[in-house]
């Protein structure tokens, strides 16, 4: 029909109008251009979409970044409390032993009583007043480490199984770390897998950390001794903790104890008279006074700096985590920039076209 000249019925006519206008004619390119802006802008929100699933990655990874802070430092102070706590039930057994000790030493050193061992002595097998002073210092030496000694007992396991939970508690939450952007991420997938690769790596880090036992020993707090050295070559780390901790209590404790006692047998060695009697209760108490501040200094000094210096190295093992976050956050905000950019862009061509 077309060929025989019957346009108006051929039905070629709407086609005509069409290729003139959209084609041959002069909006033509006007419209290739709207056709390219649409495209353009369905990729843009493609790669928005993507940012913002980067984005909420991030925030899952600083969420679960903060609650292992907070769970260190919430495991840290419960740690710190029951140091204190043990520090005090050593104090107190330490203050019964002693002051039980001077109130014999009192007694002792009474005229009458001292009277009656110096005529004793002459006249019998009984001890004299120099004897009972050495069995006074011999029985305090024993009956402090008696009474410390079982209070380390009693004490450090909670101590020991307070630091290993810390870690434990550690470890569960690396395991159950929220994973949003996928490996197969449409435009994000190397990042995804370089991120899985990173949380794999703290995976078997940590799991290492947890299974060496030299990350828990305490040989810088007493750099001239091995405490539980001998105990630990074939232990996995947390294994270890009590032993090392134990250790730890005991030399802190028994090396100011001894320095104490040792110091009181030499005052007790010095005893000539009653009129040395006033020198020797005050130097006794004077001993006892400074060794108890030692004591108190010592102990608690080291059994936090351990427990710290603990919470310190597992946070330690987040070292390329952290640099994976701040670069991440730094990468999405570049990222948001030019797409956001690309938007801006985009409308003012099309705006541009809509008034040609």
């Amino acid at each position: 029909m077309e060929q025989e000249g019957e346009n108006l019925e051929s039905g070629f006519l709407p086609l005509r109008e069409y290729i003139r206008e959209n084609i041959t004619g002069g909006k033509a390119p006007i419209l290739k251009m709207k056709n390219n802006i649409s495209t353009c802008r369905n990729l843009n929100e493609r790669i928005g979409k993507g940012i913002e699933d980067r984005r909420l990655q991030w925030k899952a990874d600083k969420h679960f970044r903060q609650e292992v802070t907070e769970a260190l430092e919430k495991q840290e102070i419960k740690s710190l409390r029951q140091v204190d706590m043990l520090v005090e039930n050593l104090l107190s057994g330490y203050d019964r032993i002693t002051l039980q000790k001077e109130e014999e030493l009192v007694e002792g050193l009474s005229f009458f009583s001292l009277l009656k061992r110096t005529i004793a002595g002459i006249f019998t097998k009984k001890a004299s007043a120099q004897e009972w002073l050495e069995a006074l210092a011999k029985d305090l030496d024993q009956q402090l480490h008696l009474e410390l000694q079982n209070k380390l007992n009693d004490n450090v396991a909670d101590l020991a199984d307070s630091i290993q939970q810390m870690a434990k508690t550690i470890d569960q939450k690396i395991h159950h770390s929220e994973t949003i952007l996928r490996n197969n991420h449409e435009i994000f997938s190397d990042i995804a897998e370089r991120r899985s690769m990173v949380m794999q790596e703290l995976q078997e880090t940590f799991t290492r950390f947890l299974n060496r036992p030299e990350n828990f020993s305490a040989d810088q707090l007493f750099p001239d001794k091995k405490p539980g050295s001998a105990s630990i070559a074939t232990g996995s780390g947390l294994a270890v903790v009590g032993i090392i901790l134990a250790a730890v209590t005991k030399l802190a404790v028994f090396d100011v104890t001894g320095g104490i006692l040792t110091a009181v047998g030499v005052l007790f060695a010095g005893f000539t008279s009653a009129a040395k009697k006033r020198k020797i209760l005050e130097g006794y108490q004077q001993e006892i006074t400074n060794g108890r501040g030692l004591l108190e200094t010592e102990l608690s000094g080291k059994l936090r700096t351990y427990v710290t210096g603990i919470k310190e190295k597992i946070d330690a093992n987040f070292e390329d985590f952290d640099t994976m976050l701040e670069r991440e956050m730094m990468q999405i905000l570049k990222l948001e920039e030019r797409q956001g950019g690309i938007e801006e862009r985009l409308a003012m061509v099309e705006k541009d076209l809509q008034n040609a």
